[in-house]
């Protein structure tokens, strides 16, 4: 079980702080957002904290996930319908490092790909981007002790950005 202090990462919500307990009706932990979102308090079933809660990566993770983003495949799926595409992306934010740096990565890919053939890219693919960016370098910077701004300087020195190029 978590303990008050614990940093994890929430499914819908991205980073959050166990703030506290409480057991009427049901035993639920009290979460607090922050990140540029403001703060918000949750109440989230202690039923299903083990289950869909986790502690962000550890420091080495993290390091080996920046490390490591040059070599990550692009996930392949597709689908002609542009909505379950997206369902598909923003479930697999949920899972965290590494697989929202991949999610990352695939739409950085394909909006680059789309304005290459000078197509508008579909504006899911930045509504995708703009979360799997912000979840990435979140749980990056708590596992690094650092800002979100000092882990994507750490991509840019490794010769990779983490958003469109202008």
């Amino acid at each position: 079980m978590f303990s008050i202090g614990e940093r994890v990462m929430h499914p819908g919500q991205g980073l959050c702080t166990v703030v506290g307990f409480e057991d009427s009706p049901s035993p639920m932990l009290i979460l607090e957002t922050g990140s540029g979102r403001g703060a918000a308090r949750l109440m989230y079933p202690a039923a299903q904290a083990e289950k869909n809660l986790h502690p962000p990566v550890s420091r080495d993770e993290a390091l080996a996930a920046i490390d490591g983003y040059g070599d990550l495949t692009c996930d392949p799926f597709s689908d002609r319908n542009s909505g379950l595409e997206e369902k598909h992306f923003k479930q697999r934010l949920k899972l965290g490092i590494p697989e929202s740096l991949r999610v990352t990565k695939t739409m950085l890919e394909r909006i680059a790909a789309a304005e290459a053939c000078s197509k508008k890219p579909s504006s899911y693919l930045a509504r995708v981007l703009r979360d799997a960016r912000e979840r990435s370098l979140e749980e990056l910077a708590c596992a690094l002790d650092t800002t979100p701004e000092e882990v994507e300087g750490m991509f840019e020195e490794r010769g990779h950005a983490l958003e469109e190029q202008a």
